[in-house]
């Protein structure tokens, strides 16, 4: 299904994937939350509600030394973007690059 997806830092990143997968498995919009100056800023996170544990369609934050990296919890697994196209990976092995996770529902 996304096998068509194509990383590039400066055009399409995996925040911008995000926007799309959300959009494609809710149904629900959520560029004009994230894309106006970035989802890793504290006013955009704002919008999104904390949660402890991941459900279906949890948006996954991950954040390291001064990178940070957001994908979007699907059946059990993290589906994101990286560099070699769209994978659908156990959170474990995405953990193993980053110090920290946190998970984000969407705000009502």
């Amino acid at each position: 299904m996304w096998d068509a997806i194509k990383y590039d830092a400066d055009k399409y990143c995996c925040e911008h994937f995000l926007i799309d997968a959300y959009k494609h498995y809710t149904g629900i919009d959520i560029s004009n939350k994230l894309l106006t100056s970035g989802f890793f800023s504290a006013s955009n996170l704002r919008q999104f509600v904390p949660v402890i544990e991941p459900s279906q369609h949890t948006i996954v934050l991950f954040r390291d030394k001064g990178k940070a990296h957001v994908g979007l919890w699907i059946d059990g697994r993290v589906l994101h973007l990286e560099p070699q196209g769209v994978v659908w990976q156990p959170l474990d092995y995405i953990k193993r690059d980053f110090d920290r996770v946190v998970f984000y529902e969407l705000s009502e």
